[in-house]
């Protein structure tokens, strides 16, 4: 924008290097504070809404995030970036021509060079996701694959918000069962001691507010109950009865915390309850 006073997002004096393809770019960061962000409600899917301001119109906090390789699609969270080394930088450059034609008929025109508009911030959720898979488990990428696919679906329904006849809510359906699925993996991971999120210092799943472990337990249900398959109703009982179990670990203790705050403990209770009244309706005893 030509106004500074309305600008809302600047380019990184630090110039970044793709440790794939050696391209060098400055990575896009959203300007704070003025007004920008307008924060408005928490979804039970714990993600924030921002409402429109007259100023700066729609605002969307969540394209910037992920650092993309304008060249090769390389993508990850900021502290993942340049840790990437061996025989995955050679897996990572022969899964470029993948990246480039994953999202090719949806979003044909993606430009990360111009300012990010919404099907850029879905793609770079999506290439994240991908390049996420060849990680090694201290990074934690089942949970990165899992914050990211959701991220993916929120910004996929206010694409449809905006564009109602283009099926991005169907879009959307695909990314919250791709996160219902690794957000599922990463609990029984963390049962296992197969994959450790503890170190992580934000675990989302918006940029706000950080629900920590019980946010991933909370999700895990909520998403299972919300998007998990119907048409098999002895399936669907044994997933939500798993659902049951995971949500209890939160409601368990019954008291909030700063580690359990209200909003969510009451939101697990709901969960708790709307899941075992389903597992009513199926024939499931408690």
């Amino acid at each position: 924008m030509s106004d500074s006073k309305i600008k809302l997002t600047f380019l990184t004096k630090q110039q970044l290097e793709c440790p794939i393809c050696e391209n060098t770019f400055h990575k896009e960061e959203l300007l704070s504070g003025g007004g920008r962000m307008n924060a408005g409600d928490l979804t039970k899917e714990l993600h924030r809404i921002y409402v429109p301001t007259s100023k700066f119109g729609a605002v969307f906090p969540l394209l910037y995030p992920i650092v993309v390789c304008p060249s090769c699609y390389y993508s990850a969270y900021p502290s993942d970036f340049s840790n990437v080394s061996g025989e995955r930088i050679l897996q990572l450059k022969k899964e470029i021509g993948e990246r480039k034609t994953e999202l090719a008929s949806i979003f044909p025109h993606l430009d990360f060079q111009s300012s990010r508009k919404l099907q850029e911030g879905v793609a770079s959720y999506v290439f994240s996701s991908m390049c996420y898979e060849s990680a090694p488990g201290p990074m934690a990428p089942h949970f990165k694959q899992a914050m990211s696919c959701l991220r993916a679906a929120w910004l996929c329904m206010d694409l449809h918000s905006q564009n109602n006849d283009e099926n991005y809510d169907y879009l959307a359906k695909v990314f919250y069962r791709k996160a219902s699925f690794f957000y599922a993996r990463v609990v029984e991971m963390e049962q296992k001691g197969e994959e450790n999120v503890e170190g992580l210092s934000h675990l989302g799943p918006d940029l706000d507010n950080n629900f920590g472990f019980d946010g991933v337990l909370y999700l895990s249900g909520f998403l299972e109950y919300k998007y998990g398959q119907r048409s098999h109703p002895e399936r669907r009982a044994k997933q939500l009865s798993k659902a049951r179990s995971t949500v209890s670990r939160i409601v368990g203790m019954g008291k909030s915390s700063k580690s359990k705050p209200t909003a969510l403990l009451e939101l697990s209770r709901d969960l708790h309850k709307l899941i075992k009244d389903e597992l009513d309706e199926l024939g499931i005893a408690p």
